[in-house]
């Protein structure tokens, strides 16, 4: 039997709109970043929204700080540097002394003085390694190794996800205290407006002093690094 005109067509626009519509499987994978907008922007932060799908495929929205200068979202804002100092003894290092420094300034958005490691923003075409050797050498007036001992590098972590998309480098730099540059009370070499107390303690014992009996509010992450070290040394 023969189909009427009016009947086909019928079905060839009903086959076209079948195979033109996407399958479960051809839509984006979900949770997925939809579009972000800036809502507002300073010299140094961005305030941006971001409209995004979840897990359950409902559409939401979620607001972020970023910073200005950031590079790209597969590069690190900044670093974080743990420098570790002993004397070195050509090669040899000493198990039972090591230092590390402690940065003291005030942070404005807190309203009090804090107590962190070193840290800095990484330039633009700098490596974490360059940008953490820098930063020491700027805010402590120490100088690292680069070539006897290479900076151990970790990747990107996060700082606080909820509130920012800004991730860090955290950077071990070993300081050789027979270095001349090391000797007696390093300079530091701040920018205008830094005002940092530089404190060099005992890398277990005095580290935990300070957090636990100081006036300045630790930064999360040092205390985390504190209390690791305690339990590391508790429980093995």
């Amino acid at each position: 039997m023969l189909l009427p005109p009016s009947a086909i067509s019928t079905l060839l626009a009903f086959a076209m709109s079948s195979s033109s519509s996407s399958s479960p499987s051809d839509q984006p994978p979900v949770p997925r970043i939809d579009s972000t907008d800036t809502v507002a922007s300073t010299r140094w932060l961005s305030l941006r929204t971001i409209s995004y799908t979840d897990q359950e495929g409902k559409a939401r929205k979620w607001d972020v700080v970023t910073r200005t200068t950031k590079q790209s979202s597969d590069k690190a804002d900044a670093v974080v540097i743990i420098p570790l100092l002993r004397h070195h003894h050509n090669d040899t290092r000493k198990k039972d002394s090591i230092d590390t420094l402690l940065v003291e300034q005030y942070r404005p958005p807190v309203g009090q003085v804090t107590v962190e490691f070193p840290a800095g923003l990484i330039d633009e075409g700098e490596t974490p390694e360059d940008a953490a050797l820098r930063e020491l050498r700027e805010e402590t007036g120490y100088v690292g190794e680069k070539c006897r001992v290479v900076p151990q590098v970790s990747r990107q972590v996060n700082m606080s996800p909820g509130l920012t998309d800004e991730t860090v480098h955290v950077v071990v730099v070993e300081v050789d205290l027979d270095n001349p540059y090391n000797h007696g009370t390093p300079k530091a070499e701040l920018d205008d407006g830094e005002h940092v107390t530089v404190k060099r303690v005992e890398l277990n014992a005095g580290l935990k002093q300070v957090l636990e009996e100081g006036d300045s509010q630790p930064i999360m992450g040092i205390y985390l690094f504190a209390l690791g070290l305690e339990l590391g040394s508790s429980l093995l």
